[in-house]
């Protein structure tokens, strides 16, 4: 079983780091399907995406983007888990989309992940308070002076490794 995989079935037990680099993972090999997804979004309002044992579909209204959650063995939505406001400018968005369908990914990986020999017991929808590709995710919710050092001194080397190894 690869890394990535096990990540699959472990997500929520995994640390913080192990989710920053996976969130960083998934921007990598998923930035063509994210950039897809991103204008079909665009387009047409609404796009789904199933990972790992959940789905998300993602909507816009009035320029703010949301994502919904469920399992796919269940009925109940997590409803609105995160949102963005989308800018004028079409490329601006679709780099945003492409980093809020990577955090979207790991939320979903967190809740819904796939069967395992790890016991799962069905409770809330936990995410991050920031995500992963805002200053305030590094400097806490505070100085984002403090979160570009913090981002530029953050190595995930080890762990994008062990996710690129097959």
């Amino acid at each position: 079983m690869s890394y990535f995989e096990e990540c699959l079935t472990s997500g929520g037990l995994l640390f913080q780091e192990e989710r920053r680099a996976l969130y960083k993972y998934l921007l990598e090999i998923n930035g063509d399907f994210y950039k897809v997804q991103a204008k079909t979004l665009l387009a047409e309002g609404k796009v789904s995406r199933s990972i790992a044992n959940g789905k998300a579909v993602y909507s816009v209204k009035d320029s703010i983007v949301t994502y919904s959650a469920y399992g796919l063995q269940s009925e109940i939505f997590s409803i609105d888990v995160r949102q963005i406001r989308l800018s004028k400018f079409k490329l601006l968005n679709e780099i945003k989309l492409r980093k809020f369908f990577a955090q979207g990914d790991i939320d979903i990986i967190r809740k819904y992940t796939l069967p395992s020999r790890y016991h799962r017991e069905e409770n809330g929808f936990g995410i991050s308070v920031y995500p992963y590709y805002t200053l305030a995710y590094y400097a806490n919710g505070g100085n984002p002076i403090k979160g570009i050092i913090k981002k530029l001194k953050t190595n995930d080397k080890e762990i994008l490794t062990k996710l690129r190894t097959l």
